[in-house]
């Protein structure tokens, strides 16, 4: 069985990355691409809750670290390169 890509969850991620750029472009304050962090990483595990549930609880924490590790990097890198783009830095 081949597995069908979750638009709804790359959409998800590019809105995040995407408020956190607007949120740095504009030179919004450190709270917002923070926030936009939080909800970042609630949408994903909302998203993936039933493919984390089939893992073991090691494989669940180790890739859960992975993956708010990264979504805290892309967060970062948005608002930082929107902040560039806006003249704030």
């Amino acid at each position: 069985m081949q597995r069908r890509p979750n638009i709804g969850s790359a959409g998800s991620d590019l809105a995040f990355a995407l408020l956190a750029l607007i949120a740095g472009w504009t030179g919004l304050a450190l709270l917002f691409p923070i926030l936009v962090f939080a909800c970042a990483v609630t949408s994903w595990g909302w998203t993936r809750r039933r493919p984390l549930m089939q893992l073991s609880p090691k494989s669940r924490l180790t890739q859960g670290a992975i993956s708010v590790a990264m979504i805290a990097v892309v967060t970062g890198v948005a608002y930082w390169i929107g902040l560039a783009l806006g003249g704030h830095t």
